[in-house]
Parts: C-alpha cells; sequence; structure tokens
C-alpha cells in the first residue's frame, strides 16, 4: 500500500526551546523547527552536528543569475533515507514531490524561498521567535531515496540587545518610548519564553525605581497572518508582560496592556530580517 496519506502532510512544528543547550559535534538531534519528509529515517552515522560552523547558501534565480551567502551560527547536516516495509529502499517520491512538501511548510511559518533548482537544490528560511533566521539546503537523490538537509540557526539580530534600566529611563525621557527585543514569546502564542526573564527584571527594576512611572505595553507583530488574528495576538501578548509585572509588585494602575498588531511596523515586511524587527515590545510612557 502506498503511503499516500503522507504525500502532501506538512513538517510538524516543534516550538523553539527558550533556551539552548550547548551541542558537541558527536551527538546529532533533528532540528526542533525543520522536520523532515514523513517517514524517512536519520542516519545519524552520516550526519553531523556543530555548535558554530558556516555554510554557503545560492539566493537568486536559477540557473545562473546567483549570489553566494556564507550564514554562521549552529550547524546541522542531516541525511535521511525513505524505506519500504521490506526495508528496500522506496523511489516512488520524486525530487519535485520532496520539494513542494519543504516548500509548502516554510511559507506555512512565513518563511521565503531563496533559490530552487534539480543540481543545487532548495533553499529556504524560516524566521524564529527570537529574531534569527533558519537557513535550510534540501538535496535528494531519488535513486538513493535520501534527503540531505544542510541547516544553519543563524544568531538573532543584534536588536534583541538587552536594555539597562537607566538605557531605557534615557530612551523614554529622549523620546517617550522604547523598543524591546528581549522580550519573547512561544510561536503563535501570548506565553513568554524564559529566556525573557532577563529582560523583565530589567522592566522591573526601572518601574520600581521611578514609582511615578507610567507606562503603557504595547505589542507589535509582523504581517503575516490576518490582520484581526495579528490584532489579537498581540493584545495578549502585551496582557502578559503586564501581568508578570503586576505579579512583580508593579501597580496594576501604572501599566496599559494594548495591541497593535501589525499597524505600525518600524520596517517593510518584506525579508525575515524586517519581520523580526516588526514584532517587538515597546514601553510608551504615559505620564507626561
Amino acid at each position: 500500500m502506498k503511503k499516500s496519506a503522507r504525500r502532501f502532510s506538512l513538517l510538524a512544528v516543534v516550538i523553539l526551546s527558550a533556551i539552548t543547550t550547548p551541542l558537541v559535534g558527536q551527538e546529532v538531534t533533528e532540528h526542533p523547527l525543520i522536520r523532515p519528509y514523513p517517514g524517512t529515517v536519520l542516519d545519524e552515522r552520516r550526519s553531523e552536528q556543530l555548535n558554530f560552523s558556516e555554510f554557503e547558501f545560492r539566493v537568486g534565480t536559477p540557473p545562473r543569475d546567483y549570489t553566494a551567502i556564507n550564514v554562521q551560527g549552529e550547524y546541522r547536516s542531516l541525511r535521511y533515507y525513505l524505506y519500504n516495509e521490506d526495508g528496500t529502499p522506496d523511489r516512488d517520491v520524486s525530487q519535485l514531490e520532496y520539494f513542494e512538501n519543504f516548500k509548502a511548510a516554510a511559507l506555512e511559518r512565513g518563511g521565503e524561498i531563496k533559490w530552487e533548482d534539480r543540481h543545487y537544490g532548495l533553499v529556504f528560511t524560516i524566521p524564529r521567535e527570537d529574531g534569527g533566521v533558519t537557513w535550510c539546503r534540501v538535496q535528494t537523490s531519488v535513486s538513493a531515496a535520501r534527503t540531505d538537509l544542510d541547516i544553519i540557526d543563524e544568531k538573532p539580530l543584534e536588536t534583541t540587545l538587552e536594555f539597562t534600566p537607566a538605557q531605557m529611563m534615557a530612551a523614554l525621557n529622549a523620546e517617550g518610548k522604547v523598543a524591546l527585543y528581549g522580550i519573547l514569546f512561544d510561536f503563535d502564542k501570548a506565553t513568554l519564553q524564559q529566556s525573557s526573564g532577563k529582560q523583565l527584571q530589567i522592566v522591573l527594576t526601572l518601574l520600581l525605581s521611578n514609582p511615578d512611572l507610567r507606562l503603557e505595553i504595547q505589542g507589535h507583530t509582523d504581517s503575516d497572518g490576518s490582520a484581526d488574528y495579528n490584532l489579537q495576538l498581540s493584545q495578549r501578548r502585551a496582557e502578559s508582560v503586564r501581568q508578570y509585572l503586576t505579579l512583580f509588585g508593579v501597580e496594576p494602575s501604572r501599566l496599559q496592556a494594548r495591541g497593535y498588531g501589525e499597524t505600525m511596523p518600524v520596517a517593510p515586511n518584506d525579508t525575515d530580517e524586517n519581520k523580526a524587527k516588526n514584532r517587538r515590545v515597546e514601553l510608551v510612557r504615559t505620564d507626561r
């Protein structure tokens, strides 16, 4: 019986861990965000994982108009095989079918297709909730029933650097607002990631040190998804931040939570990097 039920299933989405555990080169794990073609089996002996490396990806228009980009970050080289029930290679899946499954999953996550041809392979990117970007090249050998994934988790944008309380106060005094990229949420949810704790504690210190300071906590998203949904998501995320701060002793009347969805971008929503800039929490003074 053919495995038609899995042919057009999308890659499973696993939310990125809030804290990345250091890895060693000998230990190979599957990528938590990019899943293989359904039914394929990882060959750990022919796969590799490194804390830090680089890989060259093609970006452009096939077949000849391309730019080679060296991307650095956590690296995985993962090899998968597809087998029939009797253990023989399953050669019935075409390269096109492999590629279409990966493309559909990437686009569903707000990713971009950077390159596609039958020789070099398929290249796509997917934005991560920490502000970074994951790059992937897919190569296939139909005759060997093999799929190779070269994956780089590029480091987050510099905008994820955290403010100190003094820097926040200086920005609030000068501009009346400050954008924070160190407050992160689980994908498509309003649940605060554990890695947000340090930035939130800094905001808490700011508020407790300045008892007259009143803030509007603003939630902002990129343009992926519907406008109504993004508005609701940003509102829930702003409320999560307010709830955290009041839980640790800030008077609730000093804080307002409001979501603006995709209505106030700080960059065009045309690249993964720009979309990451638009996904943010802003603090705006209301005591002036």
